[in-house]
C-alpha cells in the first residue's frame, strides 16, 4: 500500500525546471575525523568520512526540512558523514532503490508499504519514524453536502495510483456501502475539486490540503485517514538490514544528526524556507511552504518532547492485520525482528 506514487510526473508538468533543481544533490561534507576506516556492504574499506546515500520519496520541499538544515548548519559534517540526497523517487520504487544501493543508504516510506515489501522479503529494517500518523486525507468543499467520512462512498473521489486500496479499506471498516463506490485517477491540483470534476480528491494535509487552503480558506475541508482507522506510520526511516549490522555506529551518528537537523528546522522556520527556496526548489511558493512546515510540525511533534518518538509496534501489528485481512499481504512479518530502533537519538 503506497503513498505518493508518481506525483513527481505531475509535479513536473506544473514545474517545467523542477527536473534540473529537483535533481540529485551531492553535498560532500568535510569533517575532522581520524585515519581508521570502516568497511561497507561490499567490504571495501570505506574513507574515514562515509558516504551515504539518502533516497526520499517525493520533491525536495519542506517535507525533508530536516535533512537541508542537517546538512546546512553541519551536522552531518560533525559526524563526518557525506550525505548525498536523492529526490522525486516514486513509492513503489524506494524500497529497492535504497536496498540495492551499494554505498550505506538510507530511505522513508508509509510504514504499510515496508509491511508489504518485509513480507515479500525485502531485507530491510525500520529505524523509527518522522511522522508519527500518516497524512493521507480527502479533502473536499465545505457546501458539497458532505458531512461524514462514509458520505464518500456515495460520491466521486478522485485518487492517486497508490490510494485506492486505502479509502476502499477504510470506507468498508467504518460500515459504508462500497458497491457503487466511484473513483477516477486524478492530479493534484485542487482543480479538481473546484471545477466540479470531483466531490473530493485524495491528498496530503501537509501538502495539496496547504494549497486547497490557500485557495478557499475555510472553505476547505478534509479527512484525514488516520482518524478514520489507517494505522500507519509516514516518512519512516529504513535501511538494509546488512547495514544495520555492519554499520551500527553510523545508523546512530545519522539518526542523531537528522533529528538536530529538524529541531533547527522548526526552530527556524522562514531560514528554512529562505534555504529550500535558495539551494533545493527555487519553484516553490514561500507562503505554501511555511504553511506546509507548520503542518509537518503537528505530525511530527504532536507534543513537547515527541520529536522522533519510537513507534508503537502494537500500531505496526494492527496495519499488518488490515494488510493480511483484505490480502493486500499473503505472509506475516515478524514486528519484533522489523523493527530496530536502539539507535534512536534520547532526548
Amino acid at each position: 500500500m503506497t503513498h505518493k506514487s508518481i506525483r513527481l510526473s505531475a509535479f513536473c508538468l506544473k514545474f517545467p525546471n523542477l527536473k534540473a533543481t529537483a535533481a540529485t544533490v551531492l553535498v560532500l561534507l568535510v569533517a575532522s575525523v581520524g585515519t581508521t576506516g570502516c568497511k561497507c556492504r561490499t567490504g571495501k574499506l570505506a574513507p574515514a568520512v562515509t558516504p551515504v546515500v539518502v533516497q526520499l520519496d517525493w520533491i525536495f520541499n519542506a517535507q525533508f526540512a530536516g535533512f537541508y538544515q542537517a546538512i546546512e548548519q553541519g551536522y552531518f559534517a560533525e559526524a563526518a558523514l557525506a550525505v548525498e540526497l536523492r529526490g522525486g523517487m516514486t513509492t513503489p520504487d524506494i524500497v529497492a532503490a535504497t536496498l540495492d544501493e551499494p554505498q550505506i543508504s538510507f530511505g522513508s516510506s508509509e510504514s504499510n508499504v515496508l509491511l508489504a515489501e518485509a513480507s515479500s522479503g525485502a531485507p530491510l529494517k525500520i529505524l523509527g519514524t518522522m511522522f508519527q500518523s500518516s497524512p493521507m486525507g480527502w479533502m473536499y468543499l465545505a457546501e458539497s453536502g458532505i458531512d461524514e467520512f462514509t458520505d464518500l462512498a456515495t460520491k466521486r473521489v478522485g485518487i492517486h495510483a497508490d490510494g485506492w486500496r486505502v479509502i476502499k479499506l477504510l470506507l468498508q471498516k467504518n460500515g459504508a456501502d462500497v458497491s457503487d463506490f466511484v473513483t477516477f485517477e486524478c492530479g493534484y491540483e485542487p482543480t479538481v475539486v473546484l471545477s466540479g470534476e470531483g466531490d473530493a480528491m485524495q491528498c496530503y494535509y501537509i501538502d495539496e490540503f496547504v494549497r486547497f487552503e490557500q485557495m478557499v480558506g475555510d472553505r476547505a475541508q478534509v479527512f484525514l485517514a488516520k482518524d478514520y482507522g489507517y494505522q500507519a506510520y509516514s516518512q519512516v526511516i529504513f535501511t538494509h538490514a546488512e547495514t544495520l549490522e555492519a554499520q551500527p555506529e553510523v545508523v546512530a551518528a545519522f539518526l542523531q544528526a537528522l533529528k538536530r537537523g529538524w529541531q533547527y528546522a522548526f526552530d527556524h522556520p522562514r531560514e528554512t524556507v529562505d534555504l529550500i527556496l535558495s539551494k533545493y526548489s527555487p519553484e516553490l511558493d514561500r507562503d505554501y511552504q511555511l504553511r506546509s512546515l507548520a503542518k509537518i510540525q503537528e505530525l511530527m511533534v504532536p507534543e513537547p518532547g515527541s520529536l522522533f518518538r519510537p513507534i508503537d509496534a502494537e500500531v505496526l501489528d494492527a496495519g499488518q492485520a488490515h494488510l493480511l485481512q483484505f490480502e493486500l499481504i499473503q505472509q506475516p512479518v515478524m514486528i519484533d525482528e522489523l523493527l530496530v530502533q536502539d539507535f534512536l537519538p534520547q532526548e
